[in-house]
């Protein structure tokens, strides 16, 4: 004989088992995601130019100013975005070193510590070899003596990241950026693109942020 279905034992059965439900829909959740993730299109490497921040800054306006870049002069791209990395004295070294590995990420801006400590490894790309880079850099009074570094497994020094102090555009998008270096990831599957937009931002950075209004006299 079967049970009858009453409020009470409505009541009952959802005391007993209202995890089974809670663990359905989760698991409901995450699989839609996991689906979501795995056939979301993604953009190939030579589509794309992503520049990984360590610091703390405006992600949003700086997504903007490359949005900017990719429609007026990088039209051929499909995405160019900025990943801001929040500072952590253990997780963000193994981060970061996961990252480069895997070739995640084409430009990194590091503090002096992680660039020093990557750049004699080979992880990023000797600079000096773009053609007119550093000729268009020390003309405008960048000091790039603290970006040549030795390369610990081939004794080889170059240049393998700007110092950032000279910029003072970069206040506009990050706190504070005078001990930065930025780089180009040796494994970043799209050297011509890296390449470009890094001589655009460059010379973009140079400029001062424009000075705000002054307010009128009273």
């Amino acid at each position: 004989m079967k049970t009858p279905i009453t409020k009470q034992s409505i009541r009952e059965h959802w005391n007993y088992s209202w995890w089974k439900y809670a663990l359905l829909i989760i698991l409901a959740l995450v699989g839609w995601n996991l689906v979501y993730t795995v056939t979301a299109y993604r953009p190939p490497a030579e589509k794309k130019v992503d520049m990984y921040v360590l610091g703390v800054g405006d992600e949003e306006k700086l997504d903007s100013y490359m949005e900017q870049v990719r429609l007026t002069a990088m039209d051929d791209m499909e995405e160019m975005n900025s990943i801001f990395m929040a500072y952590d004295e253990t997780y963000t070294t193994m981060q970061i070193m996961v990252y480069l590995a895997a070739g995640e990420g084409d430009l990194y801006m590091l503090n002096k510590e992680m660039f020093q400590s990557y750049s004699s490894e080979g992880a990023f790309l000797p600079l000096e070899e773009i053609p007119g880079l550093t000729d268009m850099l020390t003309e405008a009074g960048v000091k790039l003596d603290k970006g040549w570094r030795t390369n610990s497994d081939t004794g080889e020094k170059h240049l393998y990241g700007i110092p950032m102090a000279s910029f003072p555009g970069l206040a506009e998008y990050l706190y504070t950026y005078e001990e930065s270096y930025l780089s180009i990831a040796a494994l970043n599957g799209n050297d011509e693109n890296c390449v470009k937009f890094l001589n655009i931002f460059l010379q973009d950075m140079l400029k001062a942020p424009e000075a705000a209004e002054e307010a009128p006299a009273e």
